[in-house]
């Protein structure tokens, strides 16, 4: 029976200790969190320029006309002066114009749509855009970076904010007296890639109206400012 109470004894002291949680990891040193950053200024290469025609006539059927036939003359006109442009229509609407005072009475008739167009093609933007005038109206015109160049140019400051980060770690370790061979970097988070897009160019809404001859514009596609910021998680080992 003591044999039996001695096994009985021994075999709930090993379940209590299979029970317990392991100790938590001591983790030894000094944790800091540490920023890298990157930013650059990179010239643009795309433009986004906005093309409407708005057209008011009694009858419904003349004023979509009318609307059908300068679009399509425009998106022409667009596409001869600039073949590699993606030209896409937008925003076809047509409304009711009332008398003042007359309650519901219908005087006359508004058509518009929008023409959207998009390209690299800066040498020739001028002459692009002076097409679309012949028969369109300017809505607004925006410079950016291509999606292959902020690609092209996000893996380069990708490599500057990690030797940015680099160069960090090394002065705080040099200040603290922690050789090489006790740094330890144990996360590292990217912060959102930020374009710093330049504002769109205001462009006067009025009534687009046939013209003989439109000038070609002045335009500069600026630069668009690029950052990436990154956080770490870095450990100072103790000797």
């Amino acid at each position: 029976m003591t044999r039996g109470l001695f096994l009985l004894g021994a075999a709930l002291v090993a379940s209590a200790a299979v029970a317990q949680p392991p100790p938590a990891p001591r983790f030894e040193g000094t944790l800091l969190i540490m920023t890298g950053a990157a930013e650059l200024e990179v010239a643009n290469d795309e433009a986004l320029v906005s093309f409407y025609l708005e057209v008011q006539e009694p009858d419904l059927e003349r004023a979509q006309s009318q609307v059908n036939q300068r679009v399509a003359e425009g998106v022409a006109a667009i596409r001869r002066a600039d073949p590699k442009a993606v030209v896409e229509t937008s925003g076809y609407g047509t409304y009711p114009v009332y008398q003042p005072g007359s309650g519901r009475k219908i005087i006359a008739w508004r058509a518009r749509q929008g023409v959207n167009v998009r390209t690299t093609e800066l040498a020739g933007l001028p002459k692009a855009i002076a097409a679309g005038q012949q028969q369109l109206a300017l809505g607004g015109l925006e410079f950016r970076l291509s999606r292959a160049a902020r690609e092209r140019v996000e893996g380069e400051l990708i490599q500057r904010a990690i030797a940015n980060l680099n160069a960090r770690v090394a002065a705080a370790a040099q200040a603290l007296n922690v050789p090489a061979s006790r740094q330890r970097i144990e996360e590292m988070n990217f912060g959102t890639p930020a374009g710093g897009r330049p504002p769109p160019i205001p462009i006067a809404r009025m009534q687009a109206s046939a013209a003989e001859s439109v000038a070609e514009p002045q335009l500069d596609a600026g630069q668009s400012t690029q950052q990436v910021t990154l956080a770490a998680k870095v450990r100072f080992l103790a000797p």
